[in-house]
């Protein structure tokens, strides 16, 4: 589609004004008018002109004092301007053009004059605008950071800047024109480039990145971020490419993970080690911390609960009871049964675990099981009494575990049950105090009697 260009005529004679819009009507200009200078002002940030066409002679600001405003203005210093003046002699024409006029046209008018210099003027600032524009878009590949390409369909590469050449360790005088840009991938990221390549060319509104790893002639490689989108070349659908090295990127990633997978551990660490402390104040429960959070464990695969999540449940469950810390030794280690003012006391544990934990933010997300643990699927157990799948999920499958150990486990007061026994007294327990589903998924992936041998 042609663009059009905007020529703003500038004459305080209403009749002059008419007949300028009109001669110039004929070629398809979109026309602006002002009656003087300082209307002219006004009107150029809204309408910004390819050609100012000014009257020489005006009150309040003549046509050369236009000029010289504007050429002392840097956003509209460029603008052509040509005078419109009746005056015939040589001080005025050089007046004109030491303040800044591009040409001058005499009244009376001459349509086709009018419309060769009008044109002519419109034309070449165009053409000066397009050659600047250029120039920039030039510089700016030149000395952009990034390698810059541009491919046709065919990923034959049609253009490159200095910073790709520089990145493939090429010599300045080895030209990349004409080659395939997949020639200079890794092998297995060949078929992914070329269905990249495919999208950018078939879509000319989108932009879409990837990464994937170059590989220079000497046989080293590097891992680069592409951003591309269509492009035409030539008249042909083609692809721009900005080609990022993220080498160092990636090593920080690395670093990163590296330091995240290190302070895990120590947070992990941290955590067996106040389970065992807490196991250490309490003998009857050594072992049952690390027995319960790995058949936890087995139980939330088998249930599909996602792999972020198993983090979270395997640190909930080596805390499950880190709040009876809490508890006073003479109701914890209380060799027999506990009065009801002790099971009171005692039933407080989930909260100051939470209580405890709360203040960890890394912690936060396995709160389920220390706090919820003791919920009852049919809404009688504590602290909250929820019920049902009002119950967060991971505490639910944690019960499970929990009773089967407890059972299998033997105590001073009391010797663990076989597994068979225990599996049924499990199974006796679905839709009252466990989740049915963690119940049912229990029986079916739990070898019974060799676990319950194995806890005592």
């Amino acid at each position: 589609m042609e663009i059009k260009s905007t020529v703003l005529i500038v004459d305080d004679d209403p009749s002059v004004r008419g007949t300028l819009e009109e001669l110039l009507a004929y070629d398809n200009y979109d026309i602006v008018t002002a009656a003087n200078g300082i209307e002219a002002l006004e009107k150029l940030t809204k309408f910004q002109p390819d050609v100012i066409l000014s009257d020489v002679m005006m009150p309040e600001m003549d046509g050369f004092s236009l000029c010289r405003h504007l050429r002392a203005d840097p956003i509209f210093a460029e603008v052509p301007i040509i005078l419109v003046t009746g005056l015939d002699d040589r001080d005025s024409y050089l007046e004109g053009f030491r303040v800044g006029a591009d040409d001058f046209i005499s009244k009376p008018f001459d349509r086709i004059k009018l419309s060769a210099r009008v044109a002519a003027v419109a034309r070449l600032n165009r053409y000066r605008l397009l050659l600047e524009e250029r120039a920039k878009f030039e510089r700016l590949i030149e000395v952009s950071p990034d390698g810059i390409l541009i491919i046709d369909s065919d990923s034959t590469i049609q253009m490159v800047n200095p910073t790709m050449v520089r990145m493939l360790h090429m010599a300045e005088d080895e030209s990349l024109l004409g080659r395939i840009l997949a020639s200079f991938l890794s092998g297995s990221h060949v078929e992914g480039f070329s269905r990249f390549i495919r999208s950018a060319v078939g879509n000319p509104e989108g932009i879409f990145r990837t990464e994937t790893i170059f590989v220079r002639p000497g046989g080293s490689e590097f891992p680069v971020e592409i951003s591309a989108g269509h492009f035409a070349w030539q008249s042909q659908p083609a692809v721009q490419l900005i080609v990022r090295d993220i080498t160092k990127r990636r090593g920080a990633e690395a670093a990163i993970r590296r330091a995240h997978e290190e302070l895990t551990l120590a947070y992990d660490t941290s955590l067996e080690g106040w389970s065992r402390a807490l196991e250490l104040r309490d003998r009857e429960t050594e072992g049952h911390s690390k027995r319960v959070t790995e058949m936890t464990l087995v139980l939330a695969r088998e249930m599909r609960v996602p792999e972020e999540q198993l983090v979270h449940i395997r640190r909930g469950a080596l805390l499950h009871d880190i709040g009876k810390m809490g508890i006073p030794d003479s109701i914890l280690v209380k060799p027999g049964p506990l009065t009801e003012e002790e099971w009171v006391i005692m039933r407080r544990h989930p909260v100051y675990a939470r209580e405890m934990l709360m203040p960890v933010a890394y912690l936060r997300p396995a709160l389920d099981i220390p706090y919820y643990h003791h919920e009852h699927w049919d809404g009688t157990g504590y602290p909250a009494g929820l019920k049902g799948e009002g119950i967060p999920l991971a505490a639910r499958i944690f019960a499970v575990a929990d009773v089967w150990d407890a059972l299998c486990s033997d105590r001073p007061y009391s010797r663990g049950w076989a597994g068979d026994e225990a599996r049924e007294y499990i199974r006796s327990l679905a839709g009252t105090q466990l989740d049915p589903a963690a119940v049912e998924v229990f029986l079916r992936v739990q070898p019974a009697v060799a676990e319950c041998e194995a806890s005592r």
